[in-house]
């Protein structure tokens, strides 16, 4: 993939502000020792002297004992472990025990470890229908933040994104998008920004917003290709992968400063983007040659080509990484590709009338696809393919985003106004 040449610096300046950003590794003062203001001699009693030295003595054979009894403590735990290895049925292993000391978690220097993330909640095969939360006039797309507390959705006739708080299902907040419709959002992996593709075929805007999700403001805007789509965000936040539909390339832009790194050529008309586990694979959909293009991120190349059902029109990678699951507009079917082979594993059925969005489960036993045609979103077990539900949601249900930790998922709804609650775990 060739960069263009130049200051990039110079045409977007970086946003260096924020949580995560600032010097976390401040010094701080260390402890002042006490100075104690000296003591004059005290006159003793003339037998005072004797009984002094016979209470040093005692004091150093007690001091003597301490020493030993530490020394045992240490020895004793050192034995253990290297019976422990020299014995295949030993029981356990005890160096583990006796480096780290109980709730410290591994940690060093005294530093706590990092709580595990919890797993994600089971997904239901059947889920509960939460409330309708009406956000504007044709809410298009949403995408939910990495901690699961806000969800943005974009809504082309607002020209806004809308954000609402996934805890009480209300609208928070409006963030105007000044540039132009606003059509998918991707955010960060850090959540502290989302990039926002913006088209408007009749005015010719093609651009992507980059908002700041603190603030909950545009901070830069960058013109893209014609016909921007739902961008893939790599894992460390440095590189943004815009597919662009009017064209046959992904635009890739510094996830850091915004600027316009390069870009990749693929097949005509790709309509969505996901990476692979390791982000060095790309795989987008060609909804007019019904084909999955994959591409190495670091030479820009396609080195596969992946024919699936007709109209592929969204992707989602599962939470393993082993699978990619295609949503086949025309088709009304979900193709599942294999991502070591890189070949089409298994094809679902009649999943809805037009569904134009897939998602998957974090758990990974579930999948849903949004069915903008009847109204509904099904719900796919990924383990045998059958649908085991199918869940009236809205008016044109358009796409659908699980919380991390598994328990809801957020449906826009374009013909009625709202975002359906839905309870999957």
């Amino acid at each position: 993939m060739a960069e263009p040449s130049g200051n990039r610096a110079a045409t977007r300046s970086p946003h260096e502000t924020g949580p995560g950003r600032g010097h976390w590794g401040t010094d701080l003062p260390g402890a002042r020792r006490l100075d104690h203001p000296g003591h004059l001699p005290k006159l003793l009693h003339p037998h005072r002297a004797r009984h002094l030295r016979r209470r040093r003595h005692r004091l150093a054979l007690a001091l003597a004992a301490g020493v030993a009894v530490a020394v045992l403590a240490v020895a004793v735990p050192a034995v253990v472990v290297w019976r422990s290895a020299d014995d295949p049925a030993g029981q356990v292993d005890t160096s583990q025990a006796a480096a780290t000391p109980e709730g410290t978690g591994g940690a060093s220097d005294g530093e706590p470890a990092a709580p595990a993330p919890p797993s994600p909640a089971a997904s239901l095969p059947t889920p509960g229908v939460g409330p309708a939360v009406p956000v504007g006039p044709a809410p298009h797309h949403v995408a939910v933040t990495p901690d699961g507390r806000i969800a943005y959705v974009a809504d082309p006739a607002a020209a806004a994104v809308v954000v609402v708080d996934t805890a009480s299902s209300e609208v928070v907040g409006t963030v105007p998008i000044a540039e132009g419709p606003p059509q998918q959002v991707a955010f960060a992996p850090d959540g502290q920004r989302a990039f926002v593709s913006v088209h408007d075929a009749g005015s010719g805007v093609d651009a992507v917003a980059v908002l700041d999700v603190a603030s909950g403001t545009v901070v830069d805007t960058v013109p893209t290709g014609r016909g921007p789509s739902a961008a893939a965000v790599s894992a460390d936040g440095e590189r943004v992968y815009v597919p662009m539909s009017l064209g046959a390339h992904l635009d890739v832009l510094d996830g850091r400063t915004g600027a316009m790194v390069g870009e990749m050529e693929t097949t005509p008309n790709p309509r969505a983007v996901v990476l692979s586990a390791d982000g060095r694979l790309a795989y987008t959909a060609d909804s007019v040659a019904d084909v999955v293009s994959v591409l190495d991120v670091a030479t820009g190349g396609i080195v596969a080509t992946i024919p699936v059902g007709r109209g592929p029109q969204a992707l989602a990678a599962s939470p393993d990484g082993t699978r990619v699951a295609v949503v086949n507009q025309a088709g009304e079917d979900v193709s599942l590709i294999d991502t070591a082979t890189r070949t089409v594993v298994a094809t679902m059925p009649e999943v809805g009338a037009s569904p134009q969005h897939v998602t998957y489960a974090p758990d990974g036993r579930h999948l849903y696809t949004a069915n903008s045609g009847d109204g509904t979103v099904s719900v796919v077990d990924t383990a045998t393919g059958a649908v085991t539900a199918r869940v009236a949601t809205g008016v044109t249900p358009t796409s659908v985003a699980v919380l991390p930790d598994g328990r809801r998922a957020l449906v826009t709804n374009r013909s009625d106004g709202t975002v359906r609650v839905l309870e999957t775990a």
